[in-house]
């Protein structure tokens, strides 16, 4: 029997309906889930300040009055209906930490799970096996942390530089990864699986020269021809460590394809890429352009996250786009940001019910003056200026602007 879901002018809303779908896409709105029961007025207040209309599930809330409504045949599952078969795990894993709380710890985890992978490179630099088991205990710190916390950890991805690119930038992917994961609700031996064969997707890189990964120029088609090859080399590597997964070898292998069918090596397209590496390969492309890099300059957060939602439906999953910025946030950690009074601040950590009021660390006065000490302002408590206006975020920043750098304040 066919599903449907009906369209719903906000003017008929009433509290009980469940909303599947909006007339514009999530990240534009202040709800956190793709897909929510109105619970208040609040919830149908904040639609119709939102939407024109909303498409109700009649089959998970309460039936719209007006009958002459048309049914609308259902679209294809979100990305949580494909993970779940329900509406997206709310509240698995809930906060139990402040950022304050949490950074000393994801530092000394970073440090831990950076030490762990450079021993690993070495023993397979020196022909050695590794076993699986190893780099389950590098990422165990990791994800402790992100369970507890994620903010912290999204915060210290963004603060490398172009040296150390090579080197973190496979840790950074996969506390991004685990943190996506975290969100969409994954279970702790997934979380696992995700973190170990993000940390591991370009072991193959091993297998190439030096001086074409660290080359600064445009590389030839032979060139990039061999760079393809770090993914069939990384898989053999995978395949061979003992107590590796069909999730950790998904990972590693399907990591440069693309929803379009225009990735490699093999050109598979949309779900016919398993979810591990529809998410390894979102997390490796937000990473990278958002680093320092030999051949390219890093991206503003803010930047990176309005070209990955102009990448939907083309090199991403559209709901799966939509989740990870739910997750890290339209302003990621790390984005230096003018509000409304003029003062200048960087974004620290996430509002999880209301994404465009992040927790903000102030750096500069309206002046655009140095403060001597840096207070924190959070967005959710909706605080006022001086004539009594709400103080909002004005514009996101480039990196470095006024000479800020976000690692010379926060660590």
């Amino acid at each position: 029997m066919p599903q449907y879901e009906k369209k719903v002018s906000v003017d008929d809303l009433k509290v009980g309906m469940y909303v599947c779908r909006l007339d514009r896409p999530w990240i534009e709105t202040h709800f956190l889930f793709q897909g929510f029961h109105i619970s208040s007025d609040a919830d149908m207040q904040e639609l119709r300040r939102t939407c024109e209309y909303v498409f109700v599930d009649p089959e998970r809330g309460a039936e719209p009055e007006n009958d002459s409504l048309q049914p609308v045949a259902r679209r294809t599952k979100s990305i949580s209906e494909e993970l779940f078969h329900s509406a997206p795990k709310q509240d698995v894993y809930p906060v139990v930490t402040t950022m304050d709380e949490e950074l000393q710890a994801a530092r000394d985890s970073r440090a831990m799970t950076l030490a762990e992978v450079s021993n690993i490179l070495d023993e397979l630099k020196a022909g050695r096996k590794i076993q699986i088991e190893s780099v389950r205990q590098a990422v165990t710190g990791m994800i402790a942390s992100i369970v507890r916390n994620p903010d912290a950890f999204l915060w210290l991805t963004r603060l490398k530089d172009k040296d150390s690119y090579a080197f973190a930038h496979c840790v950074d992917a996969s506390s991004l990864a685990v943190a996506f994961g975290r969100h969409l609700g994954f279970a702790q031996p997934e979380l696992e699986d995700l973190a170990i064969g993000t940390l591991l997707f370009d072991i193959g890189k091993l297998q190439l020269p030096d001086d074409i990964l660290k080359k600064p120029g445009r590389l030839t088609e032979k060139e990039f021809a061999l760079i393809r090859r770090h993914v069939e080399f990384g898989v053999q590597i995978v395949e061979e460590m003992k107590g590796s997964s069909k999730n950790i070898v998904s990972t590693v292998r399907y990591h440069h394809e693309r929803h379009d069918g225009k990735g490699y090596p093999r050109g598979v397209a949309g779900k016919r890429i398993p979810v591990f590496g529809r998410i390894a390969a979102l997390v490796d492309c937000y990473d990278a352009i958002t680093s320092e890099r030999p051949y390219s300059h890093a991206m503003s957060a803010y930047d990176a996250v309005q070209l990955i939602y102009e990448w939907r439906d083309k090199d991403f999953q559209a709901d799966m786009v939509e989740q990870f910025i739910q997750c890290i946030g339209v302003f990621p950690a790390g984005t230096l940001v003018e509000l409304s009074t003029g003062e200048v601040g960087i974004v620290i950590a996430q509002n999880r019910v209301r994404r465009l009021k992040p927790r903000i660390m102030l750096v500069l006065d309206s002046s655009k003056v140095a403060l001597e000490f840096n207070p924190i302002l959070d967005l959710i408590e909706n605080p006022l200026d001086s004539e009594g206006r709400p103080v909002e975020i004005r514009q996101p920043l480039v990196p470095g602007s006024y000479g800020i750098q976000a690692s010379d304040f926060y660590l």
